[in-house]
Parts: C-alpha cells; structure tokens; sequence
C-alpha cells in the first residue's frame, strides 16, 4: 500500500498514531532520510517496504510518507484548507515553470501559506538554454502569464512578487528581509548551498520549508519532462 485510505485518515485514531509517531525518538531522523535519500531514489516505495527498509512500524512509515509524499487527492485537499496565520514577512522560492502543474502548485501553497510575501524566482530564457532542457521550453514572458494566471485563479497573485533569475541560488543568497526558502525535496540540498554562500556574506541563515513530494498516479514525480512527453497530466493523471 502506498496511499492512506481516505476513511483511515478520517478516523480518530489517525490522530492519535500521527501524535505518538511525532513523539518517538527517532522520528525526525527516520523522516529527514526519507526526504532526502529514499524518496529520490524511490518516489513510489510502500508502506511496508519503508518499514523493513528502516525496521520501523507500519504506523510509522504510514505518517511519514503520507508528511512528505502527496498524491493529487491529497493536495487537493490541501487548497481547499483556510491559511494559518503567515509565521514569516518574507518567502522566496525558484523554478523554470514551463508547466505549472501540481508540483509546483504544492512549492507555491507552502510558500504563501507560511509568508506575508512570497518572491517567486522565474528562471530566464538564457538559463534555460544554460540548463540543457531535454524538452521544449516556452519563453520567459509566456511562463510568468501562465504562471500569473496560476496565481490569480487561486487569489495568491497581490501576495506573490514574480522576478528573473539568472543563477540557482536568484535573490537568496543576498535579500536580507527574505526570512524562509521553500524548496522541494529534490532541491533540498539547493537550500544548504545558499545558507552557505549566505554565511559567507555575514547574512543570517534562511529557515527552510521543504514542500512535499507531489507524484502522479504511478507513483513517479509529477514533472514538466513527464508532461511534455504526454504521459501525464499537469494534475499527475497518466494519459499512456
């Protein structure tokens, strides 16, 4: 089994085995492992495989996952949630968003969520070619109307800032007001590089917010290589 049942997560008793997984000794290092070696090597891993593979208990693996992998159900259930109280003034987070599917949805939700404002950095078409892109990429001007209008459609568009960026690392490694990086955890390792350059410019570190895993039907990341291949949607349903 791979998903929660909707009815489990339902049932009170799914509270209280996430409350007593969080209070277990290990459980912080058992998920910073997940997020970042398991999960890339593995998207699709089981419940039971997590548990032989660590020798935890089901319960455990099953709260684990279900914290760092959502399904489309999952995130849907997500934005239709009210916001807390934003807990920093300022966000930053990047991408190429060629297609703003539910990946990137899941990076954005976490960074308006947490932040009064949110810098979104839009990799340029100079970049882009700099990257070596396996596919075709729309230019600069055409993903920041599409992603404007991700935006709006939601009603998170006066509270996200869109800006260029030329390099990985955009204006976190030199904003001093920027507070939180959100990032995914394929591009965790990303938010220690700019922490680093960071302390070198005698800047405060960033705090980090790692969205989830967002995978498609089959278990595999949701991702703009995928979707322009035609074997997904930009929802993570399987068109082959």
């Amino acid at each position: 089994m791979r998903k929660v049942p909707e009815n489990f997560k339902k049932h009170p008793l799914w509270r209280i085995l996430v409350d007593v997984v969080k209070n277990m000794p290990m459980y912080a290092e058992h998920k910073s492992y997940v997020r970042d070696v398991v999960l890339l090597e593995n998207p699709d891993i089981t419940f039971g495989e997590l548990a032989v593979m660590l020798n935890i208990t089901i319960g455990e693996s099953m709260v684990i996952l279900s914290e760092l992998r959502f399904w489309r159900e999952d995130l849907e259930e997500e934005l239709r949630k009210d916001f807390p109280k934003p807990r920093y003034r300022k966000a930053v987070l990047g991408g190429t968003f060629n297609e703003v599917h539910y990946g990137h949805l899941a990076l954005i939700l976490t960074g308006v969520k947490n932040s009064e404002n949110l810098v979104i950095g839009v990799t340029t078409d100079d970049f882009v070619k700099s990257l070596g892109k396996n596919h075709s990429v729309r230019n600069f001007n055409e993903r920041v109307r599409r992603l404007e209008e991700t935006l709006s459609s939601y009603g998170w568009l006066e509270r996200c800032k869109i800006m260029p960026i030329e390099d990985p690392y955009g204006p976190a490694v030199n904003d001093p007001e920027i507070e939180l990086l959100v990032v995914s955890p394929m591009t965790y390792k990303r938010a220690v590089e700019i922490n680093a350059i960071r302390a070198q410019k005698n800047l405060r570190p960033l705090d980090v917010a790692v969205c989830p895993l967002v995978v498609s039907d089959d278990g595999k990341p949701i991702s703009s290589t995928r979707i322009a291949k035609g074997e997904i949607d930009a929802t993570g349903r399987c068109l082959t």
